[in-house]
């Protein structure tokens, strides 16, 4: 009996075995790369920003993260809330002043900063509790669970102003979410931590606010196809190493020796696309559906067409030539 269940256990292991092995032989090999995307305002020339009066429950942490996130961007100076009022104070002035068209001017060259940040931002938190039905053990015991569920929301709403004009640059209503949950087994759990999850839905109202600002990257996962081509492996690895001048040799060589290779077309479009050749990457994707028709060639046209966009977008916001 023994012997027939050992055997029954290397089969399922075996079998186990072939389906991974299936799986990996099966998955196009694929990399992540990194992708610059631009803001969704233009502050070229806004060198410095300040930080005005957010109100609201939730506005000193969203004000104090955005001064954290500015400077780690490198791109502009800040004038934080309590410098700013400060001055503000010197000149006997008011934060509603700054807003005002007939006092921009004035404020921004007292200050020296080129924008301001305001708003307001609220945060609410609201916990439930359950309690499932009663389920049996083996042993005849009885058990239940008892939950606690969590939501933290904050909603916002923060504005961008030119010192110089008054003119109001941007508007950006936010509404972020952070849930949690626990459970025991026939007791109470811990309450579920209050600030924390707060302090979650603040951090991603601030990283969607930043977006507006500030460019940012993202991560984009990239299928390659397989050939039976070496140079089309050669130029997979290389472009999985970052070389992607290398790996597009190794493609342009692949297709001069098998120019009916679909799939060697794809890959150098794909090389093409992530080195900013957007002419040439729509060309190898086009030769590509020719000889294979398909919508994955095509829709790769468009996200080369849309990647050109964003990389305008980016040289006209001055981070990239």
């Amino acid at each position: 009996m023994g012997k027939k269940k050992r055997k029954k256990k290397l089969s399922t292991d075996f079998f186990s075995l072939i389906l991974a092995l299936v799986f990996l032989v099966g998955c196009a090999p694929s990399l992540r790369v990194p992708v610059t995307k631009p803001a969704e305002i233009n502050l070229k020339g806004f060198n410095k920003i300040a930080i005005g009066e957010i109100s609201g429950n939730a506005g000193q942490s969203v004000a104090n993260l955005i001064t954290t996130r500015l400077f780690e961007s490198g791109r502009f100076e800040v004038v934080d809330r309590e410098n700013l009022q400060r001055i503000m104070n010197e000149h006997r002035l008011n934060l509603v002043g700054a807003i005002d068209q007939n006092t921009a001017a004035e404020v921004g060259k007292l200050l020296g900063a080129s924008a301001l940040i305001f708003g307001n931002s609220n945060a609410s938190f609201n916990q439930q509790t359950s309690i499932s039905q009663y389920y049996k053990k083996k042993d005849g015991s009885s058990y239940r669970y008892f939950n606690k569920d969590a939501v933290a929301k904050v909603n916002s709403n923060l504005r961008v102003v030119d010192l110089t004009t008054g003119k109001i640059l941007a508007i950006k209503s936010l509404s972020e979410n952070a849930s949690a949950k626990d459970w025991a087994e026939n007791e109470w759990p811990p309450d579920i931590d209050r600030d924390a999850l707060i302090g979650k839905a603040v951090s991603q109202t601030v990283d969607e606010f930043m977006k507006m600002i500030a460019p940012y990257t993202v991560y984009v996962d990239v299928n390659f196809e397989e050939s039976k081509l070496p140079e089309v492996e050669s130029g997979i690895k290389f472009a999985k190493q970052g070389l992607w001048k290398d790996a597009i040799e190794q493609f342009e060589s692949a297709v001069s020796k098998s120019s009916d290779d679909a799939g060697a077309w794809y890959n150098l479009g794909i090389a093409y696309e992530y080195n900013y050749m957007f002419e040439k990457a729509i060309e190898a994707f086009k030769k590509a559906n020719i000889i294979k028709p398909s919508d994955k060639y095509i829709n790769e046209i468009s996200n080369v067409k849309r990647l050109e966009a964003e990389r305008k977008k980016l040289a006209q916001q001055g981070v990239v030539e």
